[in-house]
């Protein structure tokens, strides 16, 4: 199970984060804009895992709506060039999405260039359950491994918190995104997760290790099946280029995987008495 770190391509950011070394990649974050410098990806002495589509226009319409601008082609090849997955979000409803006259030629574009999608449920919209019916039916058109889903917890949280969208438990809908290629944004939500309303989205799990807890024994049990799991964990947004708390949550998850270990292999054993 591998650890990833959100990092832009700043170079402060890179300096940075490069001196933390519980992490064993890295998830790029977008901007669309000038402080996208792809050059310095080259740089890394991690490799990249994700680059995401930047959150502006990272809803799935969107991104087929402008995937043959000259941006668009910049991250492709940052994907192609690293071997990197590109995640986009689920933002927009199936019906909707069917919609996109770019819909057709966005398919054949990604599955001729080889590039893997990672479809991210979201909350404001649609929930989880929409989320992985919309990247199954783009599963049909592009290929069964060229496009998976990718959970983000604290997304799961918000939607669940709202009682619109969700109809499958927290730990069923994690059963229903795992995949041969399963990637996880792990995070905690305080109140809503939102800043709008006073909510804090980030790696806040020091202040609910039990929800924690329970999320990597469900971890466990998936890859004791034999999937491997990227964590990407997430940093604290009120300081993006110290990732203070994602840290401490990699510490975190690096002693509870060990102690799971333990749990576990003494349930095995009185199981057998």
């Amino acid at each position: 199970m591998r650890k990833l770190m959100k990092l832009a391509l700043e170079k402060e950011q890179i300096r940075i984060k490069e001196q933390y070394d519980r992490f064993d990649g890295y998830e790029i974050h977008l901007y669309g804009d000038e402080r996208d410098n792809f050059d310095l990806a080259d740089s890394l002495s991690k490799p990249i895992v994700n680059v995401h589509y930047p959150l502006n226009d990272c809803d799935v319409y969107d991104v087929i709506d402008n995937y043959d601008s000259p941006y668009a082609q910049n991250v492709y090849n940052l994907c192609k060039k690293k071997r990197a997955g590109l995640v986009v979000h689920a933002e927009t409803g199936l019906a909707r999405l069917k919609t996109n006259p770019k819909l057709d030629d966005f398919c054949e574009f990604i599955k001729a260039e080889g590039i893997i999608l990672h479809v991210e449920n979201c909350y404001r919209n649609v929930g989880a359950v929409e989320g992985l019916r919309l990247c199954n039916y783009l599963r049909d058109k592009i290929g069964r491994n060229k496009v998976y889903p990718l959970l983000d917890t604290c997304h799961l949280i918000m939607s669940e918190m709202s009682f619109k969208f969700e109809e499958m438990s927290f730990f069923a809908t994690i059963d229903a995104y795992t995949s041969d290629n399963f990637k996880i944004h792990l995070n905690d939500c305080i109140g809503s997760g939102e800043k709008e309303t006073g909510g804090i989205h980030g790696t806040n799990f020091y202040a609910n290790q039990y929800l924690l807890w329970n999320i990597l024994w469900k971890l466990k049990e998936i890859t004791e099946r034999g999937t491997d799991i990227d964590l990407v964990l997430e940093v604290d947004e009120v300081d993006y280029n110290y990732p203070t708390n994602a840290d401490i949550l990699a510490k975190n998850i690096n002693k509870m995987w060990e102690e799971l270990k333990v749990a576990q292999a003494e349930i095995s054993y009185k199981n057998r008495l």
